[in-house]
């Protein structure tokens, strides 16, 4: 194996996994992107945004980078900061997983919460985080490099994660991802819908108001976007052929059968994805022609082992659901 000189070599490249099911005339790849130096596909946006910013001449050596994270793109931002002689903030609020927080204080990153008040109720509160990001970069002199609406992001996932998934699995016939600020999706999707047939299916956690104005709440941590707040202009709903949802339990209860049964400790968004999968799979009438489908797995479950892994927190809130993991293990061989 190639010796690498910097940190930002450990980024990308990451392995593709191929798991059994009982349908012989599907193959299910798994791209595994917590195989990344901060443990997701966030390192990839981290990475795009920064050196875009350094090409540009906006971002220079000592400067500030404030951003707003739920936390994968703030721990990455952290890491890649740390690395590259930056100081960072990030932007949270209490729903943000403690575990990511921690990541992104021992990166060396400070945490600015933002209020939960009468003001920034609900989805709301996603715009606050963002504003205030960019604000405090305006105020102290720093840089807002924008996950959401800058288009490096899936500019940066065009050129690494669709590339990447195209050279490993080129006969794919389906692309599935979930949609939060909708860039890697949308990045690696297009460069596949370039290069191939293929179509893309964009998942969200039910409740989530990417592709309805309805919705309600919902634990899922990573994916989707609350009623009520301004959509990420990164999301190109053009390219998805299908959307549709998954709910809590769904890929909560998905998680929790590939960490006993396959050993595979994985975040809620590949939870979403496996289950939908599986779904979509049985839904497809059999046939002679073997099709092959691509899943882009987010991040691991380290982040998630005080919920979806947690037998208490599961009970409490009513989310345990023992046929949807004996449909797994009929499927999954």
């Amino acid at each position: 194996m190639k010796i690498k000189n910097n940190l930002s070599e450990l980024i990308g490249n990451t392995p593709m996994l191929k798991i059994k099911t009982e349908r012989a005339d599907w193959e299910i790849f798994l791209k595994l992107e917590y195989f990344n130096p901060a443990g997701s596909f966030k390192d990839r946006t981290a990475q795009a945004l920064m050196n875009a910013a350094e090409k540009s001449g906006k971002l220079k050596k000592g400067m500030t980078l404030f951003e707003s994270s739920s936390g994968n793109t703030a721990k990455a931002l952290a890491m890649l900061s740390a690395a590259r002689g930056y100081k960072f903030v990030a932007i949270v609020d209490k729903h943000a997983p403690a575990d990511k927080l921690n990541a992104i204080r021992a990166y060396g990153g400070e945490l600015y919460f933002c209020a939960d008040d009468e003001n920034s109720k609900g989805g709301h509160l996603v715009d606050v985080r963002r504003n205030l990001a960019k604000k405090l970069a305006k105020e102290c002199g720093g840089i807002n490099l924008d996950q959401y609406d800058n288009p490096e992001n899936p500019q940066g996932f065009y050129d690494t994660l669709g590339k990447e998934i195209m050279e490993q699995v080129p006969d794919l016939n389906i692309l599935m991802g979930t949609v939060g600020t909708g860039s890697s999706l949308s990045g690696a999707g297009r460069y596949i819908k370039e290069y191939t047939d293929a179509q893309i299916i964009a998942l969200e956690p039910k409740g989530s108001s990417h592709f309805s104005p309805h919705g309600h709440g919902y634990f899922i941590s990573g994916p989707g976007y609350p009623v009520g707040a301004i959509l990420p202009k990164n999301i190109d709903t053009s390219l998805f052929d299908k959307n549709d949802y998954v709910s809590d339990s769904e890929a909560f209860n998905t998680m929790r059968f590939f960490a006993h049964h396959k050993g595979l400790l994985l975040g809620d968004s590949s939870g979403m994805l496996l289950y939908y999968s599986m779904k979509y799979i049985k839904d497809t009438p059999k046939s002679n022609e073997i099709k092959k489908m691509v899943l882009i797995i987010g991040d691991s479950g380290e982040s998630y082992l005080a919920h979806a892994f947690n037998d208490g927190w599961m009970i409490k809130n009513e989310l345990i659901n023992k046929q949807i993991i004996n449909d797994l293990s009929e499927f999954y061989i």
